[in-house]
């Protein structure tokens, strides 16, 4: 891992493949997206564009024809089992760290309001903003939603950090003027001309917060 350039007041979380490891429960709701709307669109299609706004990817997938129908199946079934659906491994001990270090920790994910709460919902730290998917924003990898959680947070760019897992998160951090840290635990490879990155939470928490 790169050293991490400066100390930073705000760190900005993506929430799939950072936070939750939420592959199998995608995976098993695709499967109910398949099942119930008809849909052949394989979940390794579906799973590779991830990280983008759920419509966004309807429309990549040339499924945005029967966008809604999908999406509210995928949520429905994603949400059955995501109270279930494991936290990756030493996520819980890196929040902890970077309360106590008292820098301001937010998340930015394209996850619905409600499914978001469920994970969040199982942790014990506060999180100062959570940016969901709103209609009068663009989605990742627009910068819209990062640079609004730093206006709210009154934090400037160069004093915040996004750590992601796909190139959407890369992109929206690079447009947004702040720095990008790659989760190498999530389901990207990491983007070129980023050198950022953290094998494991316990890695990037001695790194932002040590």
């Amino acid at each position: 891992m790169s050293l991490i350039p400066r100390r930073k007041s705000l760190v900005l979380f993506d929430l799939d493949g950072v936070i939750v490891d939420s592959r199998s429960n995608m995976e098993a709701a695709w499967a109910a997206v398949r099942r119930e709307t008809g849909v052949t669109v394989t979940f390794e299609a579906y799973f590779a564009e991830i990280g983008r706004p759920f419509q966004d990817i309807m429309a990549r997938l040339g499924l945005s024809h029967d966008g809604r129908r999908i999406e509210t199946t995928f949520r429905r079934a994603s949400a059955l089992h995501l109270a279930e659906t494991p936290l990756f491994e030493g996520v819980e001990p890196m929040l902890a760290a970077a309360a106590a270090s008292g820098v301001k920790l937010g998340v930015v994910t394209s996850k619905d309001s409600a499914r978001t709460q469920l994970v969040l919902d199982r942790l014990d730290v506060g999180f100062a903003i959570v940016m969901t998917p709103e209609e009068r924003m663009r989605g990742k990898p627009a910068p819209d939603h990062l640079l609004y959680a730093m206006a709210i947070c009154n934090i400037d760019p160069v004093e915040t950090i996004f750590v992601g897992d796909m190139e959407s998160d890369a992109e929206a951090a690079r447009r947004a003027g702040v720095d990008y840290a790659h989760a190498e635990w999530g389901y990207g490879e990491q983007p070129a001309h980023y050198t950022l990155s953290a094998a494991s939470p316990a890695m990037l928490s001695t790194q932002l917060f040590g």
